[in-house]
Order: C-alpha cells, then structure tokens, then sequence
C-alpha cells in the first residue's frame, strides 16, 4: 500500500505501468493489488477507469482459479465501469481490451447452466488456454493524460 504522504503523479504513473505489466504477464491478482493503491487514491473518472482495470484483472483470475461464475460476473460489473469514459483512456484502448476479454471468456458463456451455479463452486476445469489471455497494448494519448 502506498502512503498518502508519498502520492504524486509520478507514483501514480509507476503504479499504473507496473499494473499493467504484471496485468500483461498474466499476474493478474497482483496487478490487482497494485491498480488498488490507485485506486484508492483517485478520483472521478480516473477512479472508475482504476476499478475497471481491477475487475478486468479478477475476471482473468477467476478463470485461471476455476470460478465460471465469478468470471461473469465481475466482468459484467467491468463493463459497466468504462460506459462513461472514451474509447482510450489513459492509453489504454478500452473498447479492445474488453472486446479481446469478452471473446477470451466466451466458452465460460457457453458451460452448462449448472456449472454457473454457485453450488458449482471453485476450482473447476475450464475450456480456456490461459496463454491466450488478453494484453493491454497501452498507446500514447496526450489528450488523457
């Protein structure tokens, strides 16, 4: 966690990058962890940009730990996270990346109903390559920043 005392856009700008770099290695929960420190910190539009990338990141662990349920539903409340905010965000191309996951979790879609249930529980084995994992491309966009 980072100190209020230490806040500036400099830590922000770290923290971010670090995110999506562990985001991009497929460490999906750390990057979690780290876009929280963000989070925390920021306001308005930026806040809902940071708890959208940190939905994104738990829908992919919820894949990687077998949690069908959990995959659909966070990132169901991603979604709804970004319908303010343009297309690219801080140079993060939202529309891709929630296109590349929505197509990256679509055999979650397609499990029978029962595996959906939460009596389905955890830790199940599901129709996904996790090598194949979207990746934020970030592309420089003055105009957000």
């Amino acid at each position: 966690m980072t100190d209020n005392d230490d806040w500036s856009p400099e830590t922000e700008a770290r923290l971010f990058h670090e995110g999506v770099e562990l985001f991009n290695e497929g460490e999906w929960f750390d990057a979690h962890e780290v876009w929280e420190d963000v989070w925390n910190m920021a306001s308005g539009p930026k806040k809902l940009f940071y708890q959208g990338l940190i939905q994104c990141a738990v829908t992919l662990e919820h894949v990687r730990r077998g949690n069908p349920r959990g995959v659909l539903t966070v990132f169901d409340s991603a979604k709804s996270k970004f319908t303010t905010l343009p297309a690219t965000y801080m140079g993060v191309r939202i529309t891709e990346l929630l296109s590349a996951i929505d197509r990256f979790i679509d055999p979650v879609r397609k499990l029978p109903r029962e595996m959906l249930l939460p009596s389905a529980g955890r830790g199940l084995e599901l129709p996904i390559d996790l090598a194949a994992a979207p990746k934020i491309e970030l592309k420089e966009d003055k105009e957000e920043r």
